[in-house]
């Protein structure tokens, strides 16, 4: 009986450990292995749905993020530190679009100022500190 107890224990243990470990990893390989579609941009309490090709790319061996801001192609730099998060050196091409300008200069400005990021199921958000800016879908 003691002998079961203790496989029984081993097995409860090892369970956790691997689910844990595996959302864990979900997580981060969720981050770096996703094109993140823009979905909505927050401006205090108002959301605003953004409907345009913006999105953007995490490369983790790389440190850059990159994609489309609704016209313009862009990147940067980036640092992850467990939930913090930080955007340097955002650069774009220039061309001006204006049915879709007003949505990425809000996108690229929203990232130059995210400082924290949370993955949620298929969604990543952007935050200020605990004010949400930027919100993501998994494609």
């Amino acid at each position: 009986m003691k002998q079961i107890f203790i496989l029984f224990s081993i097995a409860a243990t090892l369970a956790f450990s691997c689910k844990a470990s595996k959302e864990t990893m979900n997580a981060d390989t969720s981050l770096y292995d996703t094109k993140w579609s823009l979905k909505k941009i927050y401006n205090g309490d108002q959301s605003e749905a953004v409907a345009t090709k913006a999105f953007i790319r995490f490369d983790k061996e790389k440190g850059s993020a990159g994609g489309n801001g609704s016209c313009n192609g862009f990147g940067s730099s980036f640092t992850v530190d467990k939930d913090q998060v930080s955007f340097k050196n955002v650069f774009s091409t220039k061309m001006y679009c204006e049915a879709v300008q007003r949505v990425e200069n809000k996108f690229f400005n929203g990232l130059q100022n995210a400082n924290r990021f949370e993955v949620k199921d298929k969604s990543l958000f952007l935050y200020h500190d605990k004010q949400l800016i930027l919100e993501f879908s998994a494609e």
